[in-house]
């Protein structure tokens, strides 16, 4: 109970003998603590829906309270009379009402539903409709307009995921506005005949991300923080008997934690943008209902769309005496991407994660698995009936059988389990993996045929984008990245950098990449004027480590045009390097570290989740640059993107 003085409870109790007489400290403590936790709910069913304390108890609430503390109904009543105005007019604070909420769990759970009442009743953020033309007059003398109220309150059984607690049953309490007709839940309202649901801004204290589930936006994670959760927090309190006729299931499903999570960081999103999280109401699953507001958030996160596209520091910049500055930022590829359709260079986004084509091209499913064959596949087989197109499928069936018994007997001697294990328990190899065969590498034959060499390549698995492109200040700040579907050709290079620097103001002044020497020389060779001098105001050196290691001496071309050295401004006066040019591969070890968990996302969520991650990066690594005394700042985005002319 929060603190109350002696003297206000001393002559309370004088006031009311009977009360004195039924009650000791400790019953009189549970009664203003049932009060300050049930009164959200006690605010729904006042008619006035107003803060004052209302004259009498609801009667559900009121045989809670009879049943809870063992008293009859008058002493109730005397109870509400005598300590009500306190207990209404209490305002614990967080750690007191934790510290509240977790001495009474268990009478929430045990009496609460016989009477309607949970321990987590979830009502809405408004007890008046939001809708500006939805008005009605006051009482009071002067007859102004105020928000209609809402009514006709339903409820349905929640199971709510928290930190604190463990899963605890709650329920969800919704208002009607009988004139707009709109529906007002804890996370969000809807219009009876919409086909949207809006969110209200800001983030609440639970997240509603399925039917009859909320989590806790504290307790939000990565795919593990299911099974974490039910094997740790689930358990936690023993102490708490959970009622067995429950409707909804008090395990945290895996997809749930998910949802949340891309759920809680779309509201955080609108939050700081100032706007309202719309999503369809009527959708299939969460999933789903997500996916438009994710696309739409990653298509605002392209080119130029990270917070820190404009960054500028100590590190990754220099300033000469002549107060020109110089940016210098270095591009590369890490293979983490996802699957992709198998047509070559296709960006429409696959319906299943485990299908071999977009839905434009689901006619191809069809077609012979040989690359160079366009024969309708026979039924039952992904080759056409040609002998040397069948024994390749033969070959690759026989090689995905041994593979799995040599896995499971490695399983069997060990007891772990490899990673085709934790990818699915239910696929199988061609399910997993981008099988590319060749006849000649594959079918185990030496020699050469009387007929010369004949080279068969087939793709039995799925296809993953080629690499996720990044492009880092030299820093450690990631300005921008870029999926790469087919390669990492010259041409993709140069359309991801003009994307991502759409003026030539914006351009960096030097882009370090292991591969400028070609792309330099498709420059030279291209017959667009535009296209040809749009980085002529660039020095594109090979970073350090591959002009050393990866470029043959013998490149003439390359080691006198691309040489790093070739430019005094990357050197310091005391000939050391001035730029970091292998902060792209530092970003790429990081960035490796998600693989297992983005390898098979939706191609929507994966994009977003990369986005999100890299953002939350960049943020850390600013303020650690700001400690460390690089002056980290951010050049003004309009400057950047003014007119070349």
């Amino acid at each position: 109970m929060p603190p109350i003085p002696l003297n206000t409870l001393f002559s309370i109790l004088v006031e009311y003998p009977a009360l004195a007489a039924a009650l000791d400290i400790v019953s009189v403590s549970k009664f203003i603590d049932y009060i300050c936790i049930l009164k959200p709910l006690m605010l729904i069913f006042n008619p006035s829906f107003i803060e004052e304390q209302p004259e009498r108890l609801p009667i559900n609430i009121h045989n809670f309270l009879k049943v809870t503390l063992n008293l009859d109904n008058d002493l109730i009543k005397v109870a509400w009379l005598a300590l009500g105005e306190i207990a209404w007019n209490l305002n614990p604070d967080i750690e007191n009402l934790q510290q509240i909420h977790r001495d009474y769990i268990q009478a929430f759970v045990d009496h609460g539903p016989a009477h309607g009442i949970a321990f987590y009743n979830l009502c809405p953020q408004t007890s008046r409709c939001l809708d500006l033309h939805c008005t009605t007059k006051s009482h009071g003398t002067n007859g102004s307009l105020q928000p209609r109220i809402l009514g006709e309150a339903l409820s349905y059984p929640v199971t709510v995921f928290t930190q604190d607690f463990g899963p605890i049953p709650g329920q969800i309490i919704s208002l009607y506005c009988r004139q707009c007709k709109t529906r007002y839940y804890y996370n969000y309202y809807v219009h009876t005949n919409a086909s949207t649901r809006t969110y209200y801004r800001g983030v609440s204290k639970f997240i509603h991300i399925a039917e009859g589930v909320l989590i806790s936006s504290a307790t939000t994670s990565a795919t593990n923080c299911a099974r974490i959760y039910n094997e740790a927090l689930g358990k936690h309190f023993p102490s708490i008997v959970l009622p067995v006729d429950h409707p909804k299931s008090l395990d945290l499903d895996t997809e749930d934690v998910w949802n949340s999570l891309f759920l809680y960081w779309l509201l955080i999103d609108c939050e700081k943008y100032d706007t309202n999280l719309i999503l369809t109401h009527a959708a299939p699953s969460q999933a789903k209902r997500l996916q438009p507001a994710l696309h739409d958030r990653n298509l605002r996160m392209s080119g130029t769309g990270q917070e820190a596209w404009n960054h500028a520091c100590e590190l990754c910049c220099w300033v000469n005496k002549e107060g020109h500055g110089l940016r210098s930022v270095v591009v590369d590829g890490n293979e983490i991407g996802p699957p992709v359709c198998s047509v070559h260079d296709c960006m429409v986004g696959l319906e299943s994660q485990k299908d071999y084509f977009c839905p434009l091209h689901q006619h191809l499913n069809s077609v012979c698995v040989v690359t160079s064959c366009n024969n309708v596949a026979d039924e039952g087989h992904r080759t056409c009936s040609l002998y040397d197109h069948r024994k390749l499928e033969e070959f690759n069936d026989l090689r995905n059988k041994a593979m799995f018994q040599l896995k499971h007997r490695l399983e069997r001697l060990t007891g772990a389990k490899t990673s085709y294990t934790e990818a699915t328990s239910s696929d199988t190899i061609d399910d997993i993996e981008d099988t590319d065969m060749d006849n000649e590498k594959d079918s185990g034959c030496e020699g050469k045929p009387e007929t010369g060499n004949r080279t068969l390549r087939a793709r039995f698995g799925r296809r993953r984008a080629h690499n996720e492109e990044l492009c880092v200040a030299s820093c450690g700040v990631i300005l921008g990245r870029a999926t790469f579907y087919g390669s990492e050709a010259p041409n993709g290079v140069r359309t991801f950098l003009m994307r991502l620097f759409p003026t030539k103001r914006s351009l960096p002044g030097v882009i370090w990449h292991d591969n400028n020497c070609r792309i330099r020389a498709m420059l030279q060779k291209d017959d667009d004027p535009y296209l040809k001098h749009y980085f002529d105001d660039c020095a594109l050196p090979v970073d350090v480590f591959h002009f050393k290691c990866k470029h043959k001496q013998e490149d003439i071309e390359c080691g006198l045009y691309c040489n790093p050295y070739r430019w005094p401004e990357l050197r310091t006066d005391d000939e050391k390097w001035r730029f970091n040019s292998s902060a792209a591969e530092q970003a790429n070890v990081w960035l490796g570290g998600y693989q297992a968990i983005v390898r098979e996302m939706q191609i929507d969520r994966y994009n977003f989740f990369l986005d999100e991650m890299i953002r939350r990066r960049n943020h850390n690594n600013i303020v650690q640059l700001r400690q460390k005394g690089k002056a980290p700042y951010s050049i003004p985005r309009h400057v950047l993107l003014s007119s070349d002319e």
